[in-house]
């Protein structure tokens, strides 16, 4: 081995110039595939802690359903088809969620997309996730700045409007909104209809990392955001009332209740504010009086519970412990991982990744190309020396071996090079920041900057592709010269 390795060394030193151009090709080849991969990998990391951390915990359960479920809705043709499912029996879901020791916290919420509009002027649309304020500050303690005002308090209502939607609004209204303000929300689907809630801001927030998608949520109360959803009963309890609250609503019936049908069309007053027994009678129907919610958990109808783990390495384990509880009490439940509940901006960053593995792949099989023929040429100038040791007795496997190792040898100093050079721009890059400069860099660095750092698995990726590179482009010039006979090699240099 020691001879082999001394005359591959030799060779390798002679020719000079193919040597450097081999080398050369290996060496950029490498490093851009660490620099890309690294790239890649810091950003996907980079969304999927921010997700978790910020908006999605590390699973979310939902009723059985197929399609693409997120958190903003269905996000393919099946949203045409079917609402979001409710989580069946969410009282007891949430009571094993709780149990499960390496639980970290849950959350709550519910989805729907409105038109927002005031008086009789349409103003643009927003995403509204209703939820809990201290439930959702307590699983995401970090991800909203309030700007003004602040959450709707215990039992009542309110709408925490996102800065971004709020910048679009002013746009066609004129004047800036201000927590006290109200405006019309208006949700409709083929499957609910159309259902109007008007709410008060509260107050104006952001994201303190965002992207598109989600600089188009805003935070509202649960009761009008299930309205909103077509969630027309918050849980399947009857509501009793006393014999006060009847003698209040009087006799009721079909007309009495919902009047002639062309009642369905009256014209919506929104000029004044809802009164207070408004939000009352409403919180009657979803079954949850707003005295209770102020001090009672509410069990009601909710799309989404969203889970984070104390620590990333209990996630099969909590999806197989969930999957056997929902088998065994028959709840038509499941879980989803983050990149599905965060929808297609985590997804599209996932495909731009794909789509660079695909094009490095492609790059990887121009150089094993170019390589082979150099490779050949290399081999051809020196077919009578190889003629003549094999004429004094070197066996095919030595000769064989002598050239695998030329190549091997020659890949491993061309990567080790590469991935040094490599390392070298992600310290650069690392130490500068990569500023997003519009929509599209803000979706592949999963946020406003990238700071990307050398990964261990684009070192490893890069050195098993270049010595794969190494052995596939000796494979053709080593059978070239084991099909040649001695006498032959020899007589090619005459």
């Amino acid at each position: 081995m020691r001879i082999l390795l001394t005359i591959a060394w030799r060779n390798v030193r002679q020719q000079k110039v193919k040597t450097a151009i081999i080398g050369l090709i290996m060496v950029i080849g490498i490093m851009v595939l660490v620099v890309g991969n690294s790239f890649m990998d810091t950003a996907a990391s980079g969304i999927e802690r921010y997700y978790i951390k910020n908006y999605t915990g590390h699973l979310m359960i939902t009723g059985k359903t197929k399609g693409a479920l997120t958190l903003f809705g269905f996000q393919d043709l099946t949203a045409l088809e079917q609402l979001v499912p409710r989580i069946p029996d969410y009282a007891e879901v949430v009571e094993f969620a709780r149990s499960l020791p390496y639980v970290e916290a849950v959350n709550p919420q519910v989805s729907a997309t409105a038109v927002v509009s005031r008086g009789e002027r349409t103003l643009g649309a927003t995403q509204l996730f209703g939820v809990v304020p201290d439930q959702y500050q307590s699983m995401f303690p970090d991800n909203v700045e309030i700007l003004e005002g602040g959450f709707w308090g215990p039992g009542e209502q309110g709408v925490l409007l996102n800065k971004a939607v709020a910048e679009l609004l002013e746009q066609e209204v004129g004047f800036t909104f201000r927590p006290g303000d109200r405006l019309l929300f208006t949700s409709a689907s083929t499957q609910t209809g159309m259902r109007i809630r008007e709410v008060e801001i509260t107050g104006i927030f952001r994201f303190k990392q965002s992207n598109v998608q989600l600089d188009m949520v805003s935070l509202m109360d649960v009761s009008n955001v299930r309205a909103l959803a077509g969630m027309v009963v918050g849980s399947a309890d009857p509501a009793e009332l006393t014999g006060e609250e009847r003698n209040l609503l009087g006799e009721i019936d079909e007309e009495n209740l919902f009047g002639s049908a062309e009642s369905l069309f009256a014209e919506v007053i929104v000029e004044e504010p809802a009164a207070a027994d408004d939000d009352f009678w409403f919180s009657l129907l979803e079954g949850t009086p707003a005295a209770e919610e102020a001090t009672a958990e509410d069990t009601g109808a909710w799309h989404f519970l969203l889970i984070r783990l104390k620590d990333e390495k209990y996630l099969k384990q909590a999806e197989a412990d969930f999957a056997s509880f929902f088998a065994e009490k028959g709840i038509a439940a499941q879980t989803r991982g983050w990149r599905q509940g965060a929808g297609a901006m985590a997804e599209l960053s996932y495909g731009i990744k794909s789509v660079f593995n695909t094009v490095v792949l492609i790059i990887a099989v121009v150089a094993v190309i170019i390589i082979m023929n150099t490779l050949v040429i290399s081999i051809t100038e020196r077919m009578s020396e190889i003629g003549t040791m094999r004429a004094i007795g070197a066996q095919k496997s030595f000769v064989r071996r002598m050239i695998v190792l030329e190549t091997m040898l020659l890949s491993g100093i061309s990567g080790l090079v590469g991935v040094a050079a490599g390392g070298l721009v992600l310290f650069i890059l690392n130490r500068i920041g990569l500023k997003a400069t519009n929509v599209f860099f803000e979706i592949i660095y999963g946020g406003p900057e990238l700071r990307p750092t050398l990964s261990l698995s684009s070192v490893i990726l890069s050195l098993v592709v270049i010595v794969a590179v190494g052995a596939v482009s000796s494979a053709y010039p080593t059978a070239l010269v084991m099909r040649t006979s001695p006498l032959k090699a020899m007589e090619s240099s005459r």
